[in-house]
């Protein structure tokens, strides 16, 4: 079994104790790093059957892929990890720069540039942050890259995608689901309702031990354990009722404004969270 694992650290508690959890109930796994647009792709093509996805690249596979429930990537609230750097304020946003390593923000920032009441150009971010300052009013920044920069205090405004969200749904944000190739859910059913338990497994053995578990992160990545305990604080794991209404919401504005054809059904999709 082939398992995408993001390479970012707000992915780390559901992988610390991932492949532990995954060997005590007796499924092995080849992990394939990567950041969340390879992963998608990756899916996508068949060359992994289960990876933690950005949610807006599940939507747009949904006929071919299926969500393992336990889990998500959310936040109800800020995030830290998602950010738009900016040299202006909002109303005055131009041009702007995207990562090139995710979908689901790239889709979000167009959904909120709408409420914003903002129409910027959009490009793919190219050569360094200093060239990209130059040309850009504001750059989109996702993961550890996002957090770094926040901390430095490159940009004169910062607006957390978020928080922004919840400023205009009043509802959680939905970054990532786990998704699996339906043929390989079909094919081998217990293995693809493990992956979902032992991603779970991992989230409640690091939720148990919050400082041991920022302790660990931070001999990974550049980042102290206080900062850690503080940002996995406001990361949120779970995939309850309450996310689904999120998600359903974030679907129906990208598909509002062009960003997806068809709202999956996410009643329907799901992997039965037994066998494993």
């Amino acid at each position: 079994m082939r398992v995408g694992r993001i390479e970012f650290v707000n992915c780390f508690p559901l992988y610390h104790h991932f492949a532990r959890e995954l060997a005590t109930r007796g499924v092995g796994a080849r992990i394939v790093e990567g950041y969340p647009a390879a992963l998608n792709d990756m899916l996508a093509d068949g060359a992994i059957d289960v990876t933690l996805s950005s949610s807006i690249a599940f939507a747009r596979n949904a006929r071919e892929q299926a969500l393992l429930p336990q889990v998500s990537i959310s936040s109800f609230g800020a995030v830290d990890s998602i950010q738009l750097f900016a040299r202006t304020p909002l109303a005055q946003i131009r041009r702007v720069a995207l990562t090139e390593k995710s979908a689901t923000s790239i889709c979000l920032l167009k959904v909120l540039c709408r409420e914003w009441g903002i129409e910027p150009e959009f490009a793919p971010r190219r050569g360094p942050l200093s060239e990209v300052l130059e040309d850009f009013d504001a750059l989109l920044l996702i993961g550890d890259e996002a957090l770094h920069l926040l901390r430095v205090e490159a940009y004169p405004h910062h607006f957390d995608l978020g928080a922004e969200w919840k400023n205009v749904t009043g509802l959680p944000m939905v970054y990532a689901v786990c998704a699996a190739r339906r043929d390989f859910v079909e094919a081998r059913p217990e293995a693809a309702a493990a992956v979902g338990a032992a991603l779970l497994a991992s989230r409640d053995a690091c939720a148990a031990a919050p400082e041991a578990t920022a302790a660990a992160a931070a001999q990974l990545y550049d980042f102290s354990q206080k900062y850690l305990m503080d940002y996995f604080d406001k990361l949120k794991f779970e995939f309850t009722p309450e996310y689904r209404a999120g998600l359903r919401e974030f679907y129906r504005r990208a598909a509002a404004i062009g960003e997806l054809d068809e709202v999956p059904d996410l009643d329907g999709p799901f992997v039965a969270a037994g066998g494993a």
